[in-house]
């Protein structure tokens, strides 16, 4: 009996785990990073010791959130460098980002104190400035990409978009879209 009080716990505390992560990327969505771990642990219907049970921080739990995002990211970013059009596939990328980040203020809040300045996804960065590294190193090779682009001029774009989304009143896609479309402009080689 035992082992099966044991299984059954495991599977209540993942169902906890993954209906707090769902009940926070909603409210991360609607409200941003900003919301309290008090608020939180109400919209999930759980106390507040529960939540800190499961993620000790707020921090822990926002990369858990966002954890999603990224395995979405770094699926697409694998499809793209199996492309033949370095330059399309890198292009697309970066708007298909952009476009979460607007679509989700926190997302875009996410990237900048997360993803390319936190501390818990060092691999995955890892893994995206390689894959855009080996993107732009194609697109420049194809004369496509100008000479001086580098991963850096991405993280410097996505930051910027973040800061576009982040100050916009409403739907903020438009002002993301043109800041985009100009940045890839500036990309390309001349």
């Amino acid at each position: 009996m035992a082992p099966t009080a044991t299984v059954e716990l495991r599977a209540d505390a993942r169902g906890n785990r993954d209906h707090i992560i769902a009940v926070a990327g909603e409210a991360f969505a609607q409200f941003g990073t900003g919301i309290s771990m008090t608020d939180l642990a109400k919209r999930a219907g759980l106390g507040v010791a529960t939540l800190f049970r499961r993620f000790p921080t707020k921090e822990s739990l926002v990369d858990a959130v966002f954890a999603t995002s990224v395995e979405g990211w770094l699926g697409r970013l694998g499809e793209g460098l199996a492309e033949r059009d370095s330059w399309a596939a890198f292009c697309r990328l970066i708007a298909d980002v952009a476009a979460e980040q607007a679509r989700h203020p926190a997302c875009a809040d996410m990237i900048v104190t997360s993803f390319l300045h936190g501390d818990g996804f060092a691999a995955e960065r890892r893994t995206v400035e390689e894959g855009f590294g080996e993107l732009i190193r194609r697109a420049k090779a194809e004369n496509r990409a100008a000479v001086d682009l580098e991963w850096t001029d991405v993280a410097l774009l996505l930051e910027a978009n973040a800061g576009v989304v982040m100050a916009a009143e409403g739907d903020a896609s438009v002002a993301s879209d043109r800041l985009i479309y100009r940045l890839l402009g500036a990309f390309a080689a001349q």
